[in-house]
């Protein structure tokens, strides 16, 4: 792995080995992430990695938090437990997918969320349980069904755009093709001297494809 980060910060960190520097950077680079990923990516191994995470979490160059079955790891840079939090939920691949998926569908049922993810209800229920009970998100019973939201989508967005840029700019072109398509609703209806057109039921309608 490239040590471009921690090159340039040699002076600072200058007793850094380079295994270990190559550690550093891909948690600053993957804040959140975990002990089996770092291991996998960087190519180390489990036990030189364990003791390279240790040295780096004694100095003071980057702290933990244990998050159900995973202790994840971040720069000091990230100063916010809700972002320790959300930082964590983003790196487990089904979960990440999920919170996207409520950002871009607002409101999706536990069957809209089976047929994305093709997952069986009790599967979907679990990861829905637990994105509940950190916190992330809430639900709302609407007749038979239960909607799912994210609870502060500001906070989401603002973590993925600081932190995951790769997500965030799938998530943006998205948000650009829904506006457009938005756009393009509103002038052909008043094209059509359609005056009772509803710009705001349109975006939901669009969001929620």
């Amino acid at each position: 792995m490239a040590n471009q980060i921690f090159q340039e910060k040699d002076e600072i960190f200058s007793d850094i080995s380079e295994n270990r520097g190559d550690i550093y950077n891909y948690i600053l680079l993957n804040p959140g992430t975990y002990l089996r990923k770092i291991f996998k990516d960087v190519g180390l191994a489990m036990g030189d990695t364990q003791y390279h995470l240790s040295v780096l979490e004694r100095k003071g160059y980057v702290k933990s938090r244990k998050l159900g079955k995973h202790r994840h790891y971040y720069p000091m840079s990230v100063n916010s437990g809700q972002d320790e939090l959300i930082l964590a939920l983003l790196r487990q691949g089904t979960t990440r997918d999920i919170l996207v998926y409520l950002i871009e569908n607002i409101g999706p049922t536990q069957s809209d969320l089976s047929n994305f993810k093709h997952f069986s209800t009790p599967t979907i229920y679990w990861h829905m349980k637990k994105l509940i009970s950190s916190g992330v998100v809430v639900s709302f019973k609407e007749g038979n069904v239960i909607r799912y939201y994210v609870r502060d989508i500001s906070s989401l967005t603002e973590c993925i755009r600081r932190y995951m840029p790769d997500t965030w700019m799938n998530l943006a072109s998205k948000f650009a093709y829904m506006y457009s398509n938005v756009t393009k609703k509103i002038l052909s209806g008043k094209q059509n001297n359609n005056n009772n057109i509803n710009a705001s039921s349109i975006l939901v309608n669009v969001c929620k494809r």
